[in-house]
């Protein structure tokens, strides 16, 4: 399965009790809308926020683009994900590199 497509064209992807979802935000009194990964535990009913910088893009595909690639570079070791709490960092990159290993 490719994952990364997927996530692309569903918005979501969902793996051992978390949900990964591309969504919107946009700042306070800013039209601009940022490419935002929202993450969803079943086992706590929880939504986290991931942190990590992500660019924004010219287009809102481009805006989901590199969110994907955010979440690439996570799955490899490269950056450590932002999501306020260590452990669902720990549950979000594994679930990442069970999709690439699909």
């Amino acid at each position: 399965m490719d994952w990364k497509r997927k996530l692309l064209e569903e918005g979501y992807i969902e793996l051992d009790g978390l949900r990964i979802e591309l969504s919107l935000d946009n700042t306070f009194m800013d039209i601009d809308y940022i490419p935002r990964v929202l993450v969803y535990s079943e086992e706590t009913g929880r939504w986290h926020v991931l942190r990590n910088p992500i660019p924004k893009g010219r287009t809102l595909e481009e805006g989901w683009d590199n969110a994907v690639k955010v979440l690439e570079m996570i799955t490899r070791g490269e950056v450590e994900p932002d999501l306020g709490d260590p452990e669902m960092g720990k549950r979000l990159v594994s679930v990442l590199r069970k999709l690439d290993a699909l």
